[in-house]
């Protein structure tokens, strides 16, 4: 972004604040208190490790969000669940400029929260502080929700409970992806005035999981300490230690632990108990768990046929049989 634009956006921000009552300098304060303590704070219930900051909207792409609601509700009353509200600056934007937009802002953090619930006392608007549950939110009509923070455990909790569209901005790298995986429709909201991953705030409507999801679901149920990966060569891969991600839009990145190595999820990846397998394939993952290493080289993929790969690269064959039964997942 060029100096003059992001000046003039860093002005116009500033003019913003003040025209709707939102307190920069006493933000920033209650801001650098709050980074004084340790980071187990019920903020991080949220921010996932980042700062505050770096999910922080601004209160022109508020505006510009709330204003294209608005004429696609044709200016009726609505109602907006903001989680992880933060300082609620939606409700300050909302309650300046659109009269007839509610926002019941959830956030965790008390001192956050309190300083919107005390500037904004006299107002419709709703302050809630706690970790969003469905209950919160039982007395009224939300006819949106909004979200902007890291993808993570608590939000695919959040997906399950919410019965309405969402509102979504790009938070690191992964937000629209995963949410892209739960709602079968997508479409581009608003052009955002500060810089992010997604130049775009999107609107996901009918909850519907692909099916690439549901299967990724079943794979995460499963007890089983082994994976089969789907290959031209089938190989076991560990369970345990598994990391995924959703950096592509259709797809699903899985890393492995053991092997360390990157993948994507297909739902022909099946698991295995490694006790169903032979003694000599049971030696080799204690071995590959241990980095015991054969000739010089740590174990890597090691295939359903008793033959293994070296991190050289080089495949070692196995002269003994594995029990048919072993082959596949019990």
């Amino acid at each position: 972004m060029e100096t003059s634009n992001k000046n003039h956006l860093v002005r116009r921000e500033e003019e913003l604040a003040k025209l709707i009552g939102f307190q920069v300098q006493v933000v920033e304060k209650i801001e650098a208190r709050l980074n004084k303590r340790e980071r187990t704070s019920p903020g991080e219930f949220y921010l996932c490790g980042l700062q505050e900051e770096a999910i922080n909207t601004s209160l022109s792409d508020f505006y510009e969000i709330l204003l294209r609601i608005n004429e696609l509700n044709h200016a009726k009353e609505i109602a907006i669940c903001d989680i992880g509200a933060s300082y609620a600056k939606m409700a300050f934007v909302a309650n300046h400029f659109f009269p007839n937009i509610r926002v019941i802002s959830i956030e965790p953090v008390k001192e956050r929260i309190d300083y919107a619930a005390a500037k904004l006392s006299d107002s419709k608007h709703i302050f809630i502080n706690d970790i969003f549950h469905k209950d919160l939110i039982k007395d009224y009509k939300i006819d949106y929700f909004f979200l902007y923070f890291p993808v993570g455990k608590v939000l695919n909790e959040i997906i399950t409970e919410v019965d309405a569209p969402i509102i979504a901005i790009e938070s690191h790298g992964e937000l629209l992806n995963r949410l892209g995986h739960s709602f079968s429709h997508k479409k581009k909201l608003t052009k955002l005035t500060f810089p992010r991953h997604n130049p775009y705030s999107f609107i996901f409507s009918h909850k519907e999981e692909t099916r690439l999801f549901k299967a990724f679901e079943e794979l995460q149920e499963k007890d089983d300490d082994l994976m089969i990966i789907d290959d031209q060569n089938p190989w076991l891969a560990d369970s345990e230690g598994l990391k995924h991600y959703f950096d592509d839009e259709e797809k699903i990145t899985l890393e492995l632990k053991c092997p360390p190595r990157t993948i994507y999820f297909t739902d022909g990846i099946e698991t295995v108990n490694s006790c169903n397998l032979s003694q000599e394939i049971q030696q080799l993952i204690q071995k590959r768990r241990a980095n015991e290493k054969v000739d010089g080289y740590l174990i890597r993929k090691i295939f359903l046929d008793g033959s293994f790969e070296l991190s050289s690269g080089e495949i070692r064959k196995r002269d003994f049989p594995i029990a048919p039964e072993a082959t596949k997942p019990t």
